[in-house]
């Protein structure tokens, strides 16, 4: 007869198999979920034309999402088993991060390292997802005791003597919640530019996640509206802080060089930036071994006056930073789909 340990254990693997193959499922067959990268279908200014569309997580993941933020513990039970059965079952996913690798370190890795490679961005956004779930109903306290070390706050806090507000850019790396905790450390008023999300459950979870820590959201899909408040805060001697290193469909972006290949930033936050005079100041978080974070500040950017040649020379170098990061934390780069504009019409 089995013990009721070793039953708990097996309806464990088994709710781990069956969530593993769903998100195998819907990563193969969705457009759009956190960590896959998407083409703009058009390249319309979604700052000027309000463009309301949300990004399309799989309303099926809901269910992923609920046990994040209601049952941790089980969620990170199921970490082994899924980063093996979501590349498993996913072609899309084995696809994407082969394309990806080849991208980042410049050749084709062997069998083993890419099913190490895959293996590894799979289980950095589990990770992510549960940090969200877990930190939404942790006090912005407990977050930032988890960050070990601070890098380049001295610079940053030079910086912020100006008093001109600052953009802040980062990517889809470690674990941005985190680094907002630490940003509320030392800052009066933040806003974080997102774009609202189609799954109730994961746009619940991070909206109450950042009420938690005190930051004001600021919805791109709102319009210009959105950015004129932005632009205000600024003037304000606020921060406000967005994403790098995907455009979203309908925004501006260019196209840069990026490793061993081209990625496709947005140009928002250099657009901003000069609007006000900031300084744009690259910042990432990522996760060390020991389970803890490590917070790094880069020199601040000058937005300068525009793009003079083929390229504007604030969103290259932001493109710089991001690039330096990925090739130091290539597997904590959460990006599921083509992040390579190379790949792009495979994708």
């Amino acid at each position: 007869m089995l013990s009721g340990g070793l039953l708990g254990h097996l309806r464990q693997s088994s709710d781990a198999c069956r969530l593993s193959s769903i998100m195998a499922a819907l990563l193969d067959s969705s457009d759009e979920v956190p960590g896959r990268t998407s083409r703009p279908r058009e390249y319309i200014d979604t700052e000027r034309s309000g463009d309301r569309a949300r990004s399309g997580t799989p309303p099926m993941l809901g269910p992923f999402f609920w046990l994040a933020a209601s049952a941790p513990t089980l969620a990170r039970a199921c970490r082994p088993l899924a980063t093996r059965l979501v590349p498993l079952f996913s072609r899309e996913v084995r696809t994407s991060t082969r394309q990806n690798a080849t991208r980042i370190f410049g050749r084709s890795l062997s069998k083993p390292e890419q099913r190490a490679f895959t293996r590894g961005v799979v289980g950095s956004f589990f990770d992510f997802v549960i940090d969200i779930g877990r930190s939404s109903r942790e006090p912005a306290e407990r977050l930032r005791e988890r960050i070990e070390v601070v890098e380049g706050e001295t610079a940053y806090r030079a910086a912020r003597a100006e008093r001109r507000g600052a953009v802040l850019v980062t990517a889809h790396m470690g674990s941005f919640e985190v680094g907002l905790a630490a940003l509320k450390r030392v800052e009066r008023r933040v806003h974080v530019v997102f774009k609202r999300d189609a799954s109730g459950p994961f746009e619940a979870m991070r909206a109450r996640l950042r009420r938690t820590l005190g930051v004001l959201e600021a919805p791109i899909d709102d319009g210009l509206s959105t950015w004129m408040e932005l632009r205000d805060a600024l003037l304000n001697d606020d921060v406000v802080v967005m994403q790098a290193d995907r455009a979203m469909p309908g925004q501006r972006s260019e196209v840069v060089p990026f490793l061993h290949g081209h990625l496709r930033v947005p140009t928002g936050a250099a657009r901003l930036a000069r609007m006000t005079g900031s300084p744009i100041v690259p910042v990432f978080t990522v996760r060390l071994g020991n389970g803890r974070f490590a917070v790094h500040l880069f020199p601040a950017i000058s937005p300068g006056l525009g793009a003079a040649a083929a390229s504007d020379p604030s969103v290259v170098a932001v493109a710089r930073s991001i690039e330096a990061m990925v090739a130091k934390h290539p597997q904590q780069w959460l990006v599921l789909g083509a992040a390579f504009e190379e790949d792009a019409a495979h994708a």
